[in-house]
């Protein structure tokens, strides 16, 4: 169970890295807008805002994106080194740092009309599940 766990979250991971990569690439190398003008505004809407706040919300895109890639290639590499090894440190620090993402993805995503749920839900579940195996597998015994 706790290689189907570490499967689990190593899957969080790349989904994760994917998200934050595409949309990373997208507004800093093809110079588009954050996808959250038009998960949150209407072209009208978009089309009255002053260019400092598209220009502040692209930034602010840009700075949460490199986090996540980074974190999520930091996650991948504990999931791969240190918990699949049965260290029990890494499944707390692994509960923690996601699980702190993954309550902030929705408190962020609360006052914009939870714009991104099916991506918080979906990798929420596979956080949960990962984790749930891994922690059962770890502190039950059962390291296969």
């Amino acid at each position: 169970m706790l290689k189907r766990g570490s499967t689990i979250l190593s899957i969080w991971s790349g989904i994760n890295f994917l998200l934050a990569a595409l949309i990373l690439t997208s507004v800093v190398i093809f110079n588009a807008n954050s996808p959250l003008l038009v998960m949150v505004f209407e072209k009208s809407e978009i089309a009255s805002l002053d260019a400092k706040v598209i220009a502040s919300l692209n930034a602010l895109t840009i700075l949460y994106n490199s986090c996540s890639v980074v974190l999520s290639v930091l996650v991948w590499l504990l999931i791969r080194k240190s918990l699949i090894a049965g260290q029990k440190w890494a499944f707390w620090v692994l509960l923690f740092v996601i699980g702190f993402v993954e309550v902030m993805a929705f408190i962020a995503s609360a006052p914009i009309g939870n714009a991104r749920w099916q991506v918080n839900v979906v990798l929420s579940a596979l956080y949960v599940v990962g984790i749930g195996l891994s922690g059962y597998s770890l502190f039950k015994g059962d390291k296969k």
